[in-house]
């Protein structure tokens, strides 16, 4: 049975706190009323601001103040309750600059971006085809055949990679290639009506589960329920999302597995609100209370996430300076043991050059976020005609692009824009090849 210590987390919250929630809930309540009457109930927009700000942010910013949060952080939760209204407040400031940029972006896209243009073209000329999925089931079969002659395990295939570095970078090729193809089954069904092929998809995706990591599960069917969504708008979409809903649960309930413990001792909704799930804002506290008497890092987290394609365990410079092992040594954990915290993607631009960094960083990252919104809204209004882009397509595209500029200012997952980039090569390969035959 959960308990919430409601009284208590109301009365440790400042007052001017308690409005600058309010004022982002209706400013976010607004939007979403906007998005809804053009878009339905999902959108890109709508699962970008509502995922990543409002829950990970607005919501969860009552729920850091618990004492329930104990379980997780165990003796430094004192220190993060401290820091944690300076996270709250650089969080809002960054949001605030990267809306700065997306209303720039309305004015300055006139044209679509050119990684919009390429990644489409690759997307639904190269991997949307019976071909592709058959050649991207294969490569996720034997992937996860390696990975299970590797010792990995189910449920738990990730505890192996902390007693063997080594072993990180075929499970983080693995982590990347599995979203990807379970999603271009999963479009490519859904888009040609194959509902086999879109259970392949769905079957792929699970394998996230198995593999121990719920984000590879759960993101990807979140992001596949909008890109099936958004293109429908209102025409069947409650049984959509209700489906959607059904298939998330149902993976995190499995995922969950994996953390037996604590679920048996406090239940899931308890692991959900204090475990380290949405656990952003509290995490970039935690890593603020070892900011007081560190300098900034001056790109250098930056430098080793781009070079990230160099195992860290052969590079000593990825070792000290990767972003997975500066977050867990300024809030005091051993990196060896810890993967890493995840603040908001603002998080990492403080580190490296404070508040500056946030502002400029924040208005850069709107600006091509922004763009990549313009471009998917813009194309799934176009009339309907032959050569009309494949709207699901267009919204794949968008995630893709969303990744990699995720990745060029959050680093820990920039490994994940050289393997995306490989997959896109292999696919134009196949589009000429798919070319030449029908010529």
């Amino acid at each position: 049975m959960i308990h919430i210590d409601v009284w208590q987390i109301l009365g440790r919250i400042p007052a001017v706190n308690w409005l600058v929630l309010a004022v982002c809930t209706v400013a976010f309540l607004g939007f979403y009323v906007l998005d809804y009457r053009k878009w339905g109930c999902l959108s890109f927009a709508s699962y970008f601001f509502a995922f990543n700000y409002f829950l990970k942010v607005v919501v969860m910013y009552p729920f850091a103040w618990s004492a329930n949060n104990i379980l997780a952080t165990t003796r430094h939760f004192d220190s993060i309750l401290v820091h944690l209204d300076k996270a709250l407040y650089i969080t809002i400031g960054g949001f605030v600059c990267m809306l700065c940029g997306m209303m720039a972006a309305r004015v300055l896209t006139r044209r679509a971006p050119v990684g919009c243009a390429v990644v489409y073209d690759v997307l639904s000329r190269g991997w949307q085809s019976g071909g592709g999925v058959a050649i991207g089931t294969l490569i996720v079969a034997m992937l996860t055949v390696a990975l299970s002659l590797m010792g990995f395990q189910a449920f738990v295939a990730r505890s192996l990679v902390f007693e063997h570095n080594e072993l990180r970078p075929f499970y983080n090729l693995w982590s990347q290639v599995v979203p990807f193809f379970a999603i271009n089954a999963i479009v490519y069904g859904a888009s040609k009506r194959q509902w086999t092929v879109l259970a392949l998809g769905l079957a792929l995706a699970s394998l996230g589960i198995i593999g121990g990591n719920r984000t590879v599960a759960i993101l990807t069917l979140m992001q596949a329920g909008v890109m099936l969504a958004m293109p429908q708008r209102f025409r069947n979409l409650p049984v959509m999302l209700l489906a959607a809903l059904g298939l998330a649960s149902v993976a995190v309930t499995i995922a969950s597995l994996r953390e037996a413990s604590l679920h048996e001792q406090r239940g899931f909704l308890f692991s959900l609100l204090y475990g380290n799930d949405l656990s952003d804002l509290r995490d970039f506290a935690w890593i603020l209370t070892g900011m007081d008497d560190s300098p900034l890092y001056w790109g250098k987290t930056y430098a080793a996430g781009y070079l990230s394609f160099i195992p860290a365990y052969v590079f000593p410079f990825r070792v000290e300076f990767g972003f997975g092992r500066v977050s867990p040594a300024l809030a005091g954990l051993d990196p060896m043991f810890h993967s890493g915290l995840r603040p908001p993607i603002f998080g990492e631009m403080y580190v490296n050059f404070g508040l500056p960094g946030v502002a400029l960083g924040g208005f850069l990252y709107g600006l091509m976020v922004g763009r990549v919104m313009v471009w998917i809204t813009r194309t799934l209004d176009l009339p309907d005609t032959p050569d009309k882009p494949v709207p699901q397509v267009v919204v794949w595209t968008g995630f893709v692009m969303l990744q990699v500029i995720d990745s060029v200012v959050f680093t820990p997952a920039f490994f994940g824009v050289y393997v995306l980039g490989a997959l896109l090569i292999l696919g134009q390969v196949l589009a000429r090849i798919g070319a030449r035959r029908y010529a």
